[in-house]
């Protein structure tokens, strides 16, 4: 994508998943106003929504990773936030989800692998952890495995930017294929061709319904798969 298109009657020359992301941002922020700006005991509304998300995600911390999860509560509901927030814009027409980029998960990948070493080192200073790649082998195999596990620790953003990605796009695609089916038979002179567009035009509504779905379990995978490898570098060797 070269840029984004004209809109308000001039160019405004950034790169289109550049602005998408500006985009989730906002809507982000502009929920987080909405969500707070009238809190009660008895939440309501956005409020409510916000609370329902906070807690799935930091319950999924707490039995993960344990009491020490709650030094991690803003990275892991900021990414789950901003994750789904991205998936979802992928089904409003006009719009495109971030996440659909393998730029956006690729960035949101290295968060997590830089994030995960850096909790890691602080927790038990640099040799300590270095050592725990490496726990329980006996000091023969200790160079193999550590670079078996320096390997294994470099797949992790790959894995994980890879998937978010080609399941956005593969959403985003078979959408973008329905819709066009729909005005290419509609279009069409034969009366079979327009018949056949009722098809497209019933599996469209189910492709929404499967993209909602897609959308909310790609950001529980990313998000649950950042606890694990968080929790994993943090939690004391036994």
């Amino acid at each position: 994508m070269h840029g984004v298109p004209e809109a308000i009657g001039y160019h405004i020359g950034i790169p289109t998943i550049v602005f998408m992301n500006f985009v989730a941002i906002a809507i982000l922020a502009l929920l987080s106003f909405l969500a707070t700006r009238r809190m009660s005991v008895v939440p309501s509304g956005m409020q409510n929504v916000f609370e329902v998300l906070f807690s799935f995600v930091f319950d999924l911390a707490d039995s993960i990773i344990g009491v020490q999860s709650k030094k991690y509560y803003p990275l892991f509901i900021g990414l789950f936030l901003y994750i789904l927030t991205s998936n979802l814009m992928g089904v409003i027409p006009g719009m495109v989800s971030p996440t659909s980029n393998i730029n956006t998960t690729l960035a949101l990948a290295l968060i997590i692998f830089f994030s995960t070493h850096f909790f890691g080192i602080r927790k038990k200073g640099l040799l300590k952890y270095l050592d725990g790649l490496c726990h329980g082998v006996p000091i023969w195999l200790k160079p193999m495995m550590f670079v078996i596990e320096i390997i294994s620790e470099l797949a992790r953003p790959v894995s994980l930017s890879f998937r978010l990605f080609g399941n956005m796009m593969a959403k985003e695609l078979l959408l973008a294929i329905l819709a066009l089916l729909i005005i290419v038979l509609f279009q069409s002179h034969g009366m079979l061709q327009k018949a056949l567009s009722v098809v497209p035009l019933v599996l469209q509504p189910l492709m929404l319904l499967f993209g909602l779905f897609v959308a909310f379990i790609q950001a529980f995978i990313f998000t649950v798969l950042s606890i694990f490898y968080i929790g994993g570098a943090v939690a004391e060797d036994h």
